[in-house]
């Protein structure tokens, strides 16, 4: 018996278009355990989008393909079931929170009827009373005042951070053993973004729910991730436990992603950290390592051959030539290692 819940192998999803073929997932692997979560970080167009709805099965075919590969969810591979085998999966045992609440949500029906729908599809043991009073239940479970009340009421009179916040219960609703949220609070303003995220951390340790949290901004998630996945051109460059990925950080595109983070506590004179250049395009994947172009420590082997993916230990991986036993030593720029020991002495101060 495992607590492994889902496991993605080797996956490659492509896209044909009128210009060529995009291949947007590119030898894609990670695990995820019962209750664990899972942050997939990357610029817009890293494959982190797509990585994840291919495990619900809905990258559109046409035009997209699953190349190679499995996902294997609760001992089952998505990629070969039935339709209607993944349809009874979908809002079941996989549900999703998307970026924008207003377009989840129907404008025209009240939201404890969106709830109760839940409970038509997916549990219709339950009598319309019983799933009245579960809906409100859930409400309540994601800080919604006056639930009662809100039940009656229309989307437009939420507001974001309160629409939100039923998307959330919607998804719950069901009691999935997997929620992928995908950048869930990149609508909405900073203060209520980190009530969403303690929200999310909150019903977690309350349901065991596992998690997969869809980001570009590695901030976002420091204080939710048990693992962090940095993503690059379609492929996963950097894995491991949150603390080695915040506190050890290997490759260069995630320092990158470190210093871009803007930082209260930083000093006025103290510059963000820029990652030159833009992404590559994967109609063409470039020769090598993705990332050179834009690496100011790329090396001779980066232009011609792809790194694999190096062991820094049981809790961290890194898909970079520089962790070769020959290659230089880099140390991580200063600005970066500024912003590490500034998380270290918070965190340490937050304990």
């Amino acid at each position: 018996m495992t607590d492994k819940l889902l496991e993605v192998k080797d996956l490659h999803i492509s896209f044909k278009t009128y210009a060529g073929k995009v291949h947007a997932v590119r030898g894609v692997n990670f695990e995820l355990k019962k209750g664990e979560t899972l942050a997939i970080v990357g610029e817009s167009g890293s494959g982190k989008s797509v990585t994840s709805n291919a495990i619900m099965r809905l990258v559109p075919q046409p035009p997209g393909i699953y190349d190679q590969g499995e996902i294997i969810f609760d001992g089952k591979n998505i990629l070969e079931l039935s339709e209607d085998e993944v349809a009874q999966i979908r809002g079941n045992d996989i549900a999703m929170i998307f970026q924008d609440p207003m377009t989840a949500l129907n404008p025209t029906i009240k939201i404890g009827h969106q709830i109760t729908e839940v409970f038509n599809i997916h549990r219709k043991d339950i009598s319309k009373a019983e799933a009245k009073k579960r809906a409100i239940e859930l409400l309540t479970l994601v800080g919604i005042p006056y639930p009662e009340e809100r039940f009656e009421q229309y989307p437009h009179e939420f507001s974001g951070g309160m629409r939100q916040r039923v998307v959330i219960a919607i998804a719950l609703a069901a009691e999935p053993k997997l929620l992928i949220a995908d950048e869930p609070t990149t609508a909405l303003d900073v203060t209520i973004q980190a009530q969403i995220l303690e929200l999310m951390k909150e019903i977690q340790q309350t349901t065991d729910t596992a998690i997969i949290f869809i980001t570009h901004d590695l901030g976002v998630v420091a204080n939710v991730a048990d693992k962090v996945a940095v993503m690059y051109a379609g492929q996963i460059v950097e894995y491991g436990s949150a603390n080695e990925i915040y506190y050890n950080p290997k490759h260069p595109y995630t320092w990158g992603l470190l210093g871009s983070m803007p930082d209260l506590d930083s000093n006025n004179e103290e510059v963000l950290y820029t990652i030159p250049g833009a992404p590559p395009n994967l109609i063409d994947p470039p020769k090598g390592d993705a990332f050179a172009p834009r690496n100011r420590f790329a090396l001779a082997i980066d232009y011609e051959q792809e790194p694999p993916l190096f062991k820094v230990n049981d809790e961290h991986y890194v898909k970079s030539w520089l962790m070769h036993e020959d290659a230089p030593h880099i140390p991580v720029p200063e600005i970066i290692q500024n912003r590490i020991d500034r998380y270290t002495s918070q965190t340490k101060g937050d304990a």
